[in-house]
């Protein structure tokens, strides 16, 4: 005769190892998700460059990958007030960054992935907190964008290797 709390132990164990690798992979997921790529890796279909929606309330445009890319942004460039880059510390440039600016109240002004190293963005004149999320953290700046005549500039380096 079989022992039918055996045979649940059995099915216990199967979930169990089911759940835990379901966890595994998505967690690897996760990662590779919130991974930043440097621009040198991204293939030529990707090197051009992204601009929002004609009726975004907040204009922004990001790129910059290749040589063609980078030359049409700093073109572009003096449209935008907010000007801002993204390296690791050697210095290469990196791609695919969640960015968000939110402005004194708290509240979320714009949001997106910056497709390339380059991230230009059209904000009102005031104070905002600018933030990329970088091998897998968020970084944040203090900006004041639109007093002075002249765009912000500013950089986000990668923290790791």
């Amino acid at each position: 005769m079989s022992n039918p709390l055996s045979a649940f132990t059995i099915k216990s164990h199967q979930q169990t190892a089911r759940r835990a690798l379901a966890r595994s992979l998505l967690a690897v997921a996760a990662a590779f998700l919130c991974t930043s790529l440097p621009a040198a890796d991204i293939d030529d279909n990707a090197k051009s460059n992204v601009v929002s929606a004609p009726q975004a309330q907040i204009p922004w445009m990001s790129g910059g990958i290749g040589d063609e890319a980078r030359d049409e942004m700093r073109k572009a460039a003096t449209a935008y007030n907010v000007q801002v880059i993204f390296s690791d510390r050697q210095g290469s440039y990196l791609a695919n960054i969640p960015f968000a600016v939110t402005g004194r109240n708290g509240k979320e002004v714009v949001a997106g992935v910056s497709e390339g190293p380059l991230l230009y963005i059209k904000l009102p004149p005031g104070s905002y907190r600018l933030s990329a999320q970088i091998d897998g953290a968020w970084q944040h700046k203090q900006i004041q964008a639109g007093t002075t005549g002249r765009p912000v500039r500013t950089s986000f380096v990668s923290r790791g290797e």
